[in-house]
């Protein structure tokens, strides 16, 4: 009888306790006809299932339980992952979300999360194509495992290059083989020479498309030229006890022989010819870092050429569009000297 009264008090007391109301529908966007759009042209590269992000927000079932952390990760700027601004203006490939977008998303997490009338279809795992069309030629990396009580882990390629391979280049890319594993890679050029021309060829992150160098403008390849190829793996909360494998292709893109692309650190003497600036990118460790690069023309005006905030494991490089052409006589000039790497080529451009 104790034992019977006990838990009738108990079924009592929780009757009593406040169910938890649903939140009430104040957006006037839905998921099928404002946000799925939206995602699926922002998000679809990473958040899609098999993609690299922790989850899928392909449909509104998917995207409702992350509402709030959406909300966060809006609201701190934390995704995107990159944006920057170039002469008052978002950079193009780094622009993140506009104000409306960034507007219909909060409104709709904020308010409510109606899912709308239609049931759009999932976009299909995209990637499988190579954004800048077929490469020249395509590279097959060798099969890298990760245990299944490793969660993150970073492994070092050489690849070695024959005569036919080591041509100057316009662009690198890498296809994953397992989305859901690749977080991010470098591709660089290995090789004893001892020179100012850039060896970096592409640092790759899911979801950016490469850049494409301009014409007559090439990474040059000497003939001892191996690729160094950095990868770092990760798994999503889905396969963290899974033992998985990867075997990515590296795509090469060739032109013809031009203009060598140099890196430099600014705040250097002025440069005594025309220059075309190509691309900036953050040097190691100074995630969190707010960056700026200025031009000091020999005019005397000051223009500023980027401003951006690099953040942990999404290094890129942010190629301006269009490319910057420059005066002789003109000084770079950065917030951090040691923190910002500049690729440019020397005008007039090799014929």
């Amino acid at each position: 009888m104790r034992m019977f009264l006990a838990a009738s008090l108990l079924l009592a007391g929780a009757c009593l306790l406040p169910l938890e109301a649903h939140k009430p529908i104040t957006s006037p966007y839905t998921f099928a006809e404002d946000v799925a759009p939206i995602l699926r042209e922002r998000c679809a590269a990473c958040h899609v299932a098999g993609g690299p992000a922790p989850m899928p927000l392909t449909t509104a079932e998917e995207t409702v339980p992350w509402g709030e952390s959406i909300r966060l990760e809006l609201v701190s700027g934390h995704m995107p992952p990159w944006s920057a601004m170039s002469g008052g203006k978002k950079l193009p490939h780094a622009e993140g979300l506009t104000a409306r977008e960034l507007n219909v998303l909060l409104t709709w997490v904020t308010g409510g999360a109606p899912p709308g009338d239609a049931k759009p279809t999932a976009p299909a795992a995209a990637a499988s194509a190579w954004p800048l069309g077929a490469p020249d030629l395509t590279l097959s990396l060798p099969e890298v495992n990760v245990a299944a009580d490793q969660g993150e882990v970073t492994r070092e390629l050489v690849i070695p290059l024959d005569a036919a391979a080591r041509r100057p280049l316009r662009a690198v890319d890498l296809r994953p083989g397992t989305r859901s594993l690749v977080r991010s890679a470098q591709i660089s050029v290995k090789t004893a020479a001892q020179d100012h021309a850039e060896r970096l060829l592409a640092l790759w992150l899911p979801g950016d498309v490469p850049a494409a160098l301009p014409p007559r403008a090439t990474f040059h390849m000497p003939a001892d030229a191996e690729l160094l190829i950095r990868i770092r793996y990760k798994k999503t909360w889905e396969h963290e006890r899974e033992a998985m494998s990867d075997r990515s292709e590296v795509g090469l893109y060739f032109t013809q022989p031009g203009s060598e692309v140099v890196r430099i650190t600014p705040d250097g003497p002025p440069f005594s010819q025309e220059l075309r600036l190509l691309s900036v990118y953050p040097a190691p460790g100074t995630d969190g870092h707010h960056l700026t690069l200025d031009a000091m023309l020999p005019n005397g005006e000051t223009r500023r050429l980027i401003d951006f905030t690099p953040r942990q494991g999404w290094d890129r490089r942010y190629a301006f569009a269009p490319f910057l052409d420059l005066p002789a006589g003109t000084r770079l000039r950065a917030s951090e000297p040691d923190a910002l790497f500049v690729n440019l080529v020397v005008l007039p451009l090799t014929n």
